[in-house]
Formats: structure tokens, sequence, C-alpha cells
């Protein structure tokens, strides 16, 4: 099956499954109150996330079943459960998801203590480790290559032996937890955080087929689908939000994504990286400041201050967006040192540009305040 029916299949999915999930939140009423740091004035749900896990999860299922013998999504660890052919890496996917989508639902509806959220995300990587997903090397383009599997721990479970490749699995669970915080954390305006996944998710299915990966492509496709069916709601003026179910979803796949394809960290920097430097840069001011960086509700991100200098959501949203496919797509062609040079001048830009934003809307604020 070819990957861009995967991706139509995927998006049908969702955007059936975002009407049913509209039905529910006005039928329960789950319009939670709008917070100071908000850019919308009026009351959405953020249940979105929901629909995006429905629609990938579904299309993951149809494909196991009726390609699941046919190696269509084998990456490498075959078995089978019911009778059903299905890569156990997949399986693992689609169990965390699962597990984190319903402990983040929860949170969505009735707010859950952080470490309560922490220990989801956690038990996340754990499951993703378990079903065999890690990168046992890192490539180190100034010098040998990282192997992270010098420690294996012999695990028995009845009559087969499993091993706990240490380094490997330690450093999925610390992606997996950075990934779906980073995704949960840029998710401040209508759009944002699923556009940029859905940029993500484009340049790893374009390096999957680049490099003859078909069942990463597929996977990609379907994650990629499931965006594009929730985005018709989810573009400014939103008529529904990601919610943490799903703001982190996209954080788990994407951590999956650039770990299974190879370790594309780069790549996915390169993506984010206009967001990542903006929390870095807001955290620092924070710090300056005497705020806790992390529970402080402001409306200091990127997001706000190009919202502040005159643009509209779409117009920032926008900005945004274009950055980072333009330095999604150098990901794509660029290789090694050159494309850690390039990480470098967008951090330079990048931090340039704040300042020079944060000056021009100071001077705009204090020309209105002498005219008031």
């Amino acid at each position: 099956m070819n990957y861009i029916w995967v991706l139509l299949i995927s998006a049908v999915f969702t955007y059936l499954a975002t009407y049913l999930v509209s039905y529910l939140a006005k039928k329960h009423s789950l319009y939670p109150k709008v917070r100071d740091r908000d850019v919308h004035s009026a009351p959405v749900p953020r249940i979105g996330g929901v629909a995006v896990i429905i629609g990938f999860v579904l299309t993951m299922i149809l494909l196991v079943i009726i390609y699941g013998d046919k190696g269509l999504v084998d990456f490498g660890f075959p078995y089978k459960i019911l009778g059903v052919s299905i890569d156990k890496r997949l399986l693992g996917i689609l169990i965390a998801t699962i597990i984190l989508g319903v402990i983040m639902l929860i949170d969505d509806v009735k707010s859950l203590k952080p470490w309560t959220k922490l220990s989801g995300q956690i038990l996340a990587g754990i499951v993703l480790a378990l079903a065999g997903i890690g990168a046992n090397y890192i490539n180190n383009p100034f010098g040998n290559t990282i192997y992270l599997d010098a420690v294996k721990i012999p695990i028995a479970l009845g009559s087969s032996i499993y091993h706990v490749v240490f380094w490997a699995d330690l450093l999925l669970i610390a992606w997996v937890v950075i990934l779906t915080n980073a995704t949960n954390f840029i998710d401040g305006i209508d759009g944002l955080a699923s556009s940029l996944s859905l940029i993500a998710g484009a340049i790893i299915i374009a390096i999957s087929l680049k490099f003859s990966q078909p069942s990463m492509a597929i996977l990609a496709a379907a994650f990629s689908g499931a965006i594009i069916g929730f985005l018709p709601l989810n573009l400014p003026p939103a008529k529904m939000f990601l919610g943490d179910s799903g703001s982190m979803f996209l954080g788990l796949m994407l951590a999956v994504l650039t770990v299974i394809s190879g370790g594309k960290f780069a790549t996915l920097l390169l993506v984010f990286g206009l967001v990542i430097l903006d929390a870095v840069y807001v955290i620092f001011k924070r710090l300056i400041q005497g705020k806790n960086p992390f529970t402080s509700a402001d409306q200091t991100h990127l997001h706000h201050r190009l919202i502040k200098a005159g643009f509209s959501k779409t117009w920032a949203l926008l900005t945004i967006v274009f950055t980072s496919t333009l330095f999604g797509v150098l990901a794509v062609t660029l290789e090694g040192r050159v494309k850690l040079i390039t990480i470098a001048v967008l951090a330079l830009l990048s931090l340039v540009s704040f300042v020079i934003l944060d000056l021009s809307t100071q001077t705009r604020k204090k020309k209105s305040e002498k005219i008031s």
C-alpha cells in the first residue's frame, strides 16, 4: 500500500473522530476556563488529542489486520498475538500511545499532579523500551560513533531471555519525557504544535523514502495523516485544542520516529529549533526576573511576542511554521557537520531576532503609553 493512501486513510479517520469528540465535549460541557496566558478569549475544548490518537491507532490496526503478515509494517521484530501478525515494536508503540493518551485525557478533564503526568511519560517510555525500540548508537560528526549498548542486563521471562540495553533504554525514556513536554510547552497558539509536528512527520517520510525505509514511511504517514485530519479544527481561530493528550502524543510519536528511523535527532532539532530556543530564552528571562521558569503563567513565548508586535494569530503561526519548514528542508539536504553548523547558525540568528523583537515590542509599548 502506498504511503499516500495511508496518510489519506489516517486523515479521514481523524477528521471523522474530531466530530465525535466535539459532540462529546459539548454533551459533557468539557469547556475549560480561559487562562491568563491563553491567546483565545472564549472557552475551547481541549480534548482534540483523543481524535488524533483514534485516527492513528485505527489506521495502524487496519494495516496490521490486512497487511501484518506481508511485511508492510515490519521493524525487525515479528510477533503474533491472537493469531494476528504484528511487529513487536509497533505493538509497543500502540500500547504506549493508549497508556499515555488515557492518562493525559484524565489530566485534560480533571487535572493531574505534575508527578503523575511525569510517571505516565516514563511508563510510556518503558513500554517502548521493552518493545525493543531504542538507538544503540549515535552518529558523531566530530569523531567516532557513540555506542550505547555496552551495558546489557539479561532478564528471564519464562523460557525467553530479554536484554535491557541500559544506556540506550535510558536515553529513549529521557527522549520521550523531553519531547512530550516540549510539544506540550509549545502548544500555546492555535495550530502551532500540530503544524510543527506535521512538518517533522513529512520530513521523516522524505528521509525514510530517501534511505529505503518503507515501514518508517508508513508509520510517519499515519502520524502525519492524523494531524492533517485534525488541523481544520485546530488552525486559527481554533474550534478545538489538542490538550495534553494530543500534544504529548505528538511528542511520543516524534520520539519514536526519530529513534526508530536511525537516530534523526539533529533533524528534529532543526524543525523544532526555533521553538526550543524560544523556550530556553523564556526560561532564562524568567530566571533573571526572579520567577519560577516552569510554573510562571505569562505571555512571553515567541507567539505571544509576535502578537504583541502587531501580528495576527494566523501570521504569527505562519511566521514560525515557514521558518521551521525552511530548516526542515535543510535537514533533508544536509548531513553531518554541515547540519550541526546549520543548527548553530539557527540558534544565533534566532536569539538575535528574539532580542530585536523584544526591543521592538518595548518601543511600541512606550509609544502607546505616551499617546494614552
